[in-house]
């Protein structure tokens, strides 16, 4: 008998599909897998978005729109959102895996199937590269900036951050530019764009301009999923 393709479920903070990561990350995934998306803000009008902005006070997360444009929303506003997305990839979708989208730090998520959780991810694997060196970090809003070098200075690490949003078009070029001669300016000796947005090109300006190794997001999810999907058996149910 042959067997069905496998299925793992992306749900981004914006709206899906993600035709500007997705395609990036399936480079490094089995040919035959198939994913299924879901997007928080799918369905939801602009009203409706506008209402899921940051509350006073709070640092904002970034996502692409399907328009191409980017908004800032909340992470507490949005976090029952994903929570029906992430039902609905296992309900629906027989999802076998979840993979968040998003950097920030989706542990509040709750499913009987593995969550591949960037927030948690990202600083684990980035922090234990970074040790005794200058980490450079670029976010995609400068909102973002205090926060971060907050988080890497608690890991003890040396850590300049600064920002490019790679949702402007062929500006986020110009953007990864700037980025790249600030941190090199730094003398930053590692450099991690940290938004799934960042796509090959901005990391290859980045790369020219500081001349050090430069760790792009969206490939380093795509490769850990890789690594979950290797055993034939399946990834398994939380207990």
């Amino acid at each position: 008998m042959q067997r069905q393709p496998r299925t793992i479920g992306m749900a981004t903070i914006g709206q899906a599909p993600r035709d500007d990561v997705v395609p990036a990350m399936r480079q490094y995934l089995p040919d035959t897998l198939r994913i299924a998306q879901r997007g928080a803000l799918d369905g939801l009008d602009a009203a409706r978005i506008a209402a899921l902005a940051p509350r006073p006070g709070e640092v904002g997360i970034v996502t692409k729109l399907l328009d191409g444009s980017s908004v800032l929303l909340s992470h507490e506003l949005i976090l029952p959102l994903m929570q029906a997305k992430v039902d609905d990839l296992i309900a629906r979708e027989s999802a076998e895996l979840i993979v968040i989208l998003c950097g920030a730090d989706w542990s509040a998520l709750r499913s009987p199937r593995l969550i591949v959780n960037p927030g948690k991810l990202f600083p684990a694997v980035i922090g234990a590269l970074a040790q005794g060196r200058r980490l450079g970090i670029i976010k995609p809003d400068a909102g973002q900036i205090a926060k971060e070098q907050e988080r890497y200075t608690g890991l003890g690490i040396e850590a300049v951050v600064t920002a490019a949003s790679p949702y402007g078009g062929a500006e986020r070029l110009e953007l990864a530019r700037a980025a790249g001669k600030e941190l090199h300016a730094a003398g930053c000796e590692l450099v991690w764009m940290t938004c799934v947005g960042m796509d090959a090109p901005m990391r290859a300006i980045v790369a020219e301009e500081t001349g050090v190794p430069v760790i792009l997001a969206h490939a380093l999810l795509a490769r850990i999923v890789t690594e979950l999907l290797e055993s034939e058996a399946g990834v398994p149910a939380l207990a």
